[in-house]
């Protein structure tokens, strides 16, 4: 009976054991699965951070070409008006 009591607790160890080990198992691939989706969730967030980067670089740098183009219209504006009345003070000087 002793022997058999033993062997009856040894199956039941080794159930709980295997029982414990698709435990363990268990854990660790529902740990794994969400470290591999949580990568995946962080490679989508580092890829929309790095297209908003983009899209701001050519939002700033558009910009600073526009700002550039009326500086420069606005400096050949200037320019012109200078030149036009020298022009047409030259002209009627040399007409007298």
């Amino acid at each position: 009976m002793d022997s058999s009591r033993e062997v009856i607790k040894h199956e039941e160890e080794t159930r709980e054991d295997k029982a414990a080990s698709l435990v363990d198992v268990n854990l660790m691939v529902v740990l794994l699965s969400q470290l591999c989706t949580k990568d995946d969730e962080d490679d989508k967030n580092l890829e929309k951070e790095r297209r908003g980067h983009v899209v701001h670089e050519i939002r700033e740098s558009r910009a600073r070409a526009n700002k550039r183009f009326m500086k420069e219209t606005k400096l050949m504006e200037k320019r012109t008006h200078v030149l036009q009345p020298m022009a047409k003070e030259f002209r009627h000087s040399r007409r007298m």
